[in-house]
């Protein structure tokens, strides 16, 4: 059961590549009235922006990993120099995480969250999150916060964690070291110039990390998190006929069952960009909330989130740390599709953990093209 992993997720890495503009496409709702006012001018959004200077020398001096900036095209992700070989722990080739990397829960809890937003579908997931009374982590695109600054605010003060998922939504080892900091810190400066607090972890797009990016997000003050369990949810947005609710909520049913047996908790990853994602989240979450323990990033993993210390969001009262629990790997769940998991082996560095079926592996069979190109609008 555990040997398949994430068959569309793998698919998404390692078969598309997505449109820098794609996020603006996929959402182009014209923004809600605000009268809140940015004192800072933001870059347009899609587009990889350029850093201040200021921010430029805050890696000036830092040792950085010389892993390559890989290119992405014709429809494919980033792929290594050479197969089968992973000197910079990449999670989108080996599924490598670094023992910095927060990916998962302790047994009986569950982390929620929700990459892309705000968008003008959140508002129904947070309406519905109030009325159950649970607390997830949102990781918020720049260009998205300045686009709905309302929404953004009302999820902070709703008691919820806020995150980045950078400025434009590229995949991060496709980027060069400036243009990392770029998207980092205006995600950063946006999501504070709305609340007051400013993010201390990120999800990279689709996963996307190498020990290069690790180091400079470090040097920024920056750690990442990645997740344990996909819901897949962008692959209804995009195919509903061929994968219909229905499938997302058997596999979901399928992680509720395996708790009692589960070494450990569950980061799961969803998406409030679309109303039929945000529509899976609702359906879901009560199967979830049966088994588990629903909390934030943050709580499961005792740490703060944000830079500025204590916010509107509920804090575990144990001394935080600034890493993830690494006693054991990440064990994939078992996710049901109309195909074969194919079978891949991981090459991890020693100091590493990783998933025993390679999460995120690169250069693997897709299901097809058609669905790979519809999942480049959907944002991972």
């Amino acid at each position: 059961m555990y040997q398949k992993l994430f068959i569309l997720a793998t698919i998404a890495l390692s078969a598309v590549n997505a449109h820098p503009g794609s996020h603006a496409v996929a959402n182009a709702a014209a923004a809600p009235a605000t009268t809140f006012k940015f004192s800072e001018t933001f870059p347009e959004a899609g587009i990889i922006p350029t850093a201040k200077p200021e921010w430029l020398e805050l890696i000036k001096n830092v040792e950085i990993a010389d892993a390559p900036v890989y290119k992405v095209g014709n429809g494919l992700g980033p792929q290594p120099e050479v197969p089968g070989q992973d000197p910079y722990c990449d999670w989108t080739f080996t599924g490598c995480l670094a023992k910095d990397d927060l990916y998962k829960c302790p047994k009986g809890q569950w982390a929620l969250t929700y990459d892309d937003g705000p968008s003008e579908f959140s508002p129904k997931l947070y309406d519905y999150l109030d009325k159950v009374d649970v607390k997830v982590t949102f990781f918020m695109v720049g260009g998205q916060v300045v686009k709905f600054p309302d929404y953004t605010l009302r999820a902070f003060k709703a008691g919820h964690e806020l995150a980045m998922h950078t400025w434009s939504h590229n995949y991060m080892t496709s980027l060069t070291n400036e243009q990392i900091v770029a998207e980092l810190k205006w995600n950063e400066l946006a999501i504070k110039e709305v609340t007051g607090f400013a993010p201390r972890y990120f999800r990279p797009p689709y996963g996307d990390i190498d020990d290069r990016v690790r180091n400079v997000a470090a040097a920024l003050g920056f750690v990442p998190v990645i997740w344990n369990f996909d819901t897949n949810d962008w692959a209804h947005a995009s195919e509903p006929k061929a994968y219909p609710q229905s499938w997302v909520k058997s596999n979901v049913t399928q992680w509720a069952k395996d708790a009692p047996s589960a070494s450990e908790g569950g980061v799961s990853l969803q998406h409030d960009l679309y109303a039929a994602t945000v529509d899976i989240a609702i359906d879901i979450l009560p199967i979830l909330d049966k088994a588990y323990d629903l909390v934030p990033v943050g709580v499961c993993n005792n740490v703060e989130m944000y830079k500025d210390g204590n916010s509107t969001t509920a804090q575990p009262s144990a001394p935080v740390s600034s890493s993830a629990p690494v006693a054991s790997a990440s064990v994939s769940p078992s996710v049901s599709a109309p195909s074969t998991s194919p079978s891949t082996t991981s090459i991890v560095n020693d100091n590493t953990v990783t998933p025993e079926s390679g999460a995120g592996m690169a250069g693997v069979s897709s299901i097809g093209l058609g669905i790979a190109a519809l999942a480049a609008v959907a944002l991972l």
